[in-house]
């Protein structure tokens, strides 16, 4: 689980959870990627897009914004 505002977020992409996989013995990794606000929704998927993930099985991107949600009291 990576916030999208970390400065590693590629560099972590590609190269840690490989490593996390391996040591494990596991077949798959799920990479969740929380983002604040659309901004960093667009750094995550313009990293994604380079990366060849955009739109990957094993990428859950989780939408934390304030700015686009009812509030529970309102609702």
């Amino acid at each position: 689980m990576k916030l999208a505002k970390n400065t590693g977020l590629e560099r972590n992409l590609q190269k840690q959870l490989p490593i996390y996989q391996a040591a494990s013995d596991a077949e798959h990794g799920i990479k969740a990627i929380i983002y604040f606000s659309v901004d960093e929704l667009a750094r995550v998927e313009g990293i994604l897009k380079k990366l060849r993930l955009l739109g990957h099985r094993d990428i859950v991107l989780i939408d934390a914004r304030n700015d686009n949600k009812p509030s529970g009291s309102k609702a």
